[in-house]
């Protein structure tokens, strides 16, 4: 299924923000980048938040000099994390590919040190390796279809450190891995060398991607860590992976088109299940109302403006 279908699957509107070449790049090899998407004082923002969260859970863990940090559900963590979800550069690249009717999946940041030099004697992505090849999906899988996993989700990508180098600990993705079966009959993934693209990027560029795409994370051999927030998105029908519901105090003080993104109804209500859930339980998120979604409005206005 193309993007123009898969929008369309969604939400008829007209495009609101993708080229036609990042359009085709995205529908074709899975991908596209977004340079200078964040400003040098966002990234000196989100950088100091970051360091100081690091250093906080290196101390209460006992983590070495090489070992990496991961938080899930970030936008928990710290306003400057939750406000990224609806930021101007990025909920139009998002609304475009996936139409209005969406919510975060997950959001994540990491931080991986630069790594012992052995790191690099396996191979890219090995089974054995730090970060094996894998795509994106909930255990047992996504269903398929001849081995092809339909568009289910995807991921914005935001660098924030120096990745130009080869082996800085940039991710690495499977060109058009998101058209094809995946594995052989032996459950070995099937990678031409030829597709394998490290996103070797300058802090402030994203990664707009299909998680569904085969990926994995090159040696950090560099002098630095490396820095970077994931922010996945997919349909409301869809349940979430790093919340239920998020907390009141996550909440607190969010535009309406937030609450939607962050897995909420739009008004700000929690009658989830209707207003008879007893008697006839009908799902606001799949059956909506234009209340429940302002995501859509906020698209119209963009289109608009």
């Amino acid at each position: 299924m193309g993007i123009a279908s898969v929008a369309n699957a969604s939400a008829t509107m007209p495009p609101l923000k993708l080229t036609a070449e990042q359009r085709r790049r995205f529908d074709e090899d899975g991908f596209f980048l977004v340079e200078d998407l964040l400003s040098a004082s966002e990234i000196d923002a989100l950088t100091v938040v970051i360091d100081g969260l690091y250093a906080q859970y290196k101390q209460e863990h006992n983590l070495g000099p090489h070992d990496p940090f991961q938080w899930r559900n970030v936008v928990a963590l710290h306003p400057i994390f939750r406000d990224l979800i609806d930021h101007p550069a990025i909920l139009p690249l998002v609304v475009d590919v996936m139409g209005y009717n969406i919510q975060l999946r997950t959001s994540h940041l990491d931080v991986r040190p630069p790594m012992q030099p052995e790191n690099a004697q396996r191979a890219l992505g090995a089974r054995d390796s730090f970060f094996p090849w894998h795509s994106d999906a909930p255990n047992y899988g996504w269903p398929t279809v001849d081995g092809v996993i339909p568009f289910m989700e995807m991921k914005i990508g935001i660098y924030l450190t120096d990745l130009t180098q080869h082996n800085s600990g940039a991710i690495c993705v499977v060109r058009g891995s998101h058209r094809r079966a995946q594995k052989d009959e032996q459950g070995n993934y099937l990678i031409d060398p030829a597709d394998v693209v490290e996103v070797n990027v300058r802090p402030g560029t994203a990664l707009v991607w299909r998680t569904s795409l085969l990926h994995s994370v090159t040696p950090n051999l560099s002098g630095h860590a490396r820095k970077c927030l994931y922010y996945g998105y997919h349909h409301r029908w869809i349940r979430p992976s790093d919340y239920d519901h998020q907390e009141p105090t996550t909440l607190a003080g969010c535009t309406p088109v937030q609450l939607q993104l962050l897995g909420e109804l739009g008004t700000g209500l929690t009658n989830y299940n209707g207003d008879a859930p007893l008697v006839h339980p009908t799902s606001r998120y799949w059956r909506p109302t234009l209340e429940d979604i302002p995501v859509k409005a906020w698209a119209e206005q963009q289109l608009a403006a």
